[in-house]
């Protein structure tokens, strides 16, 4: 029975890396499931091909993607948990299952490319719209890596310590969106 749950987690984890790398979207970082056995693995890549050739089907069906765009909206716990209760009410079968696989890991990627752009077309309106003009003024980037080279949070924030641990968190945070958004448009590139 451990051995089946192993199985099935590696099976779900494996489903839902394919469905988001498929879309194109930033791969979330998931558990690591244990290892199996050379002859489980073997299994596990022969089902997880049956479940992305019956996914690439449903993905046809327009009354799928329906529900998937309807529980990506709105997943949480609770949403997640009317879902399984509706799909397995009267009965448990292979084919629930895999559907189920299906709906989690399209979901995921609808939910993780719908997110991942979301915020960079934020930070791009915002950089058009407040940032833009501030910078063409001053050169450029190109022109301003001696400034960057150089800069002070303290000069803008003074010397306060809690101002500037806010403006590190800031630009910490900006930095990692930054890189997000780079590594996205490169990986989106090639």
């Amino acid at each position: 029975m451990e051995s089946d749950y192993q199985f099935s987690e590696k099976l779900v984890l494996r489903s839902v890396m394919d469905q988001v790398q498929r879309a194109g979207a930033c791969a979330p970082s998931l558990p690591e499931p244990q290892t199996l056995s050379a002859e489980r693995e073997q299994l596990l890549d022969q089902v997880a091909n049956v479940i992305r050739v019956i996914g690439d089907s449903l993905d046809r069906e327009p009354r799928f993607n329906d529900m998937v765009d309807g529980f990506a909206r709105v997943a949480d716990r609770q949403s997640f948990q009317m879902l399984v209760d509706k799909v397995f009410v009267d009965d448990t079968t292979w084919g629930k299952i895999v559907t189920l696989i299906c709906v989690i890991g399209k979901s995921i990627a609808k939910i993780l490319a719908d997110f991942v752009s979301g915020v960079v077309s934020w930070t791009l309106d915002y950089f058009r719209d407040n940032l833009q003009n501030w910078i063409c003024s001053r050169g450029g980037w190109i022109n301003s890596i001696s400034s960057l080279a150089r800069y002070s949070f303290e000069q803008d924030f003074g010397s306060s310590s809690s101002l500037n641990s806010l403006s590190c968190g800031v630009f910490f945070i900006s930095g990692v969106l930054l890189g997000g958004l780079i590594v996205w448009r490169l990986n989106r590139c090639s």
